[in-house]
């Protein structure tokens, strides 16, 4: 990795590659930013994966895959995403790390790593991308490489920074496209927006109802269905994702 990251171009081409991802306007594009990202930076494979924190439910979660697709549909099929170490690590960490720094000692969370490596990341860097404080929306890119310990030599650092660069807009990028699915796709109207208000306030199905003048029985009804077009499990990670997207207030 040292001699790949000592290249003159090294950042600004990585950087090139950011900079036309905030541009993107389709996902194809994007994939194919981050595969040019991805070998620009001098991994071979990479996972991003984008996830609301606590939530076990992979309805809540976008993929995109420069490896081989059958490892994520393994990955799923084996409930690995509860048991994740390195998703657990992006949940409460920004910085990026080599993966073989982490300390994993419970069975389940080396299960999950093994078959990582069984799928091309004998080495991996994990990468988060966070919004900021208070944001529930959490993103890894994890990058791969076929050699062991590629990530553990010297030139980590300046990999990290343009590793960073590029997890950061593919994180934003994401937000917009969730943002523009909610307002267009999932068709939230003022009356959502003035549920997700109440919800995101703390306010309970029974003081909402008394507020707007109908049942307790009609606001928990209407909750359900609002969760069901998020594509989320619940109504506190409804308007979670509402502060998230920017349609309501923090």
């Amino acid at each position: 990795m040292a001699q790949i990251v000592a290249a003159a171009d090294y950042t600004e081409r990585i950087a090139a590659v950011a900079e036309r991802i905030a541009e993107a306007k389709e996902q194809a594009t994007v994939l194919a930013l981050l595969t040019e990202g991805v070998h620009a930076l001098g991994a071979e494979h990479a996972v991003f994966v984008s996830f609301i924190r606590d939530n076990a439910d992979l309805s809540a979660c976008r993929f995109m895959l420069v490896c081989e697709p059958g490892w994520c549909q393994r990955y799923i099929e084996a409930g690995c995403f509860a048991h994740d170490p390195w998703l657990a690590y992006s949940a409460h960490h920004s910085e990026p790390i080599p993966a073989s720094s982490l300390q994993v000692h419970d069975a389940e969370g080396q299960r999950v790593i093994a078959l990582a490596q069984q799928n091309g990341f004998a080495s991996a860097a994990l990468v988060p991308a966070h919004s900021g404080a208070g944001h529930s929306r959490i993103s890894l890119l994890c990058l791969g490489s076929s050699q062991p310990s590629f990530f553990d030599g010297e030139g980590f650092g300046r990999f990290r920074l343009g590793a960073r660069l590029l997890a950061a807009e593919l994180h934003d990028w994401w937000l917009a496209r969730i943002r523009r699915e909610l307002i267009v796709k999932a068709r939230i109207t003022q009356a959502d927006l003035e549920l997700l208000r109440h919800e995101h306030q703390g306010h309970s199905s029974k003081r909402i109802a008394a507020e707007l003048h109908v049942s307790k029985s009609s606001i928990n009804s209407r909750f359900q269905r609002m969760n069901m077009k998020l594509g989320v499990p619940n109504r506190r990670l409804a308007a979670r994702l509402a502060v998230e997207c920017g349609l309501l207030t923090g």
